[in-house]
């Protein structure tokens, strides 16, 4: 039985485990619809929140016109820099995407340094986050995303956002402005509720609003 199958079967499952297959379903189906979003994109900008070392900046820098790619991590940036070095059409803002201009702590998982590849990918400002530690933070920027997009004056192609549960309060703040979801046709979004108290119930009202808009499409099951 393959995997889409698999998961197609077990999402029916009661309670706890349903939920794990369906989000399993659902991200398998969110790779093939990003593809094919990246296809409808071509020549418009795109944003990767998130962006670790840049798998996804340069997947998309091959059809877009412009990426934008935030990455506060200072090990991933600078691997990011060098990943996309050659990309004259990538623009990285070494900077955390939250709700408010300023300077945060950002968490990293405990013993970082052992596989920051890895580890780098949990990376979060989020301190409640169950798989990063409290004495392994750093100082980062961080850009209020919200006036950054007011003041980019485009429509856009994809907005990725995978930022270890800051992608909860930034779409609470998001969804309260039509006009700018409006210029945007695409938002693919990791949560990460079964890691961080409390966000399961905002996600789940996260993914209600989402299915009731027209524009953009939002996917909350990329992973």
């Amino acid at each position: 039985m393959n995997k889409s199958l698999k998961y197609s079967v077990l999402r029916f499952l009661p309670g706890k485990w349903g939920r794990r297959y369906r989000r399993k379903i659902f991200g398998l189906r969110a790779r093939s619809e990003f593809d094919e979003a990246l296809d409808r994109s071509a020549g418009k900008t795109c944003i990767d929140l998130g962006a670790n070392v840049g798998d996804y900046t340069r997947k998309m820098a091959v059809k877009a016109k412009r990426v934008i790619a935030f990455e506060p991590d200072p090990w991933a940036h600078a691997r990011l820099q060098a990943n996309v070095a050659a990309l004259d059409n990538v623009k990285i803002e070494n900077a955390a995407a939250g709700t408010r201009d300023g300077t945060v702590l950002l968490y990293r998982r405990a013993g970082f340094e052992s596989n920051p590849a890895s580890n780098s990918q949990s990376s979060s400002v989020v301190a409640a986050k169950k798989n990063v530690s409290q004495d392994e933070a750093v100082e980062v920027e961080q850009i209020d995303f919200i006036a950054y997009l007011e003041n980019l004056d485009e429509s856009l192609g994809i907005v990725k956002i995978d930022i270890e549960g800051a992608e909860v309060e930034l779409l609470e703040r998001l969804f309260e402005r039509p006009d700018i979801l409006m210029r945007i046709d695409y938002i693919f979004v990791e949560t990460h509720e079964s890691r961080i108290p409390g966000h399961e119930p905002r996600v789940n009202r996260l993914r209600e609003h989402a299915a009731r808009l027209d524009r953009p499409r939002i996917n909350l099951y990329w992973n």
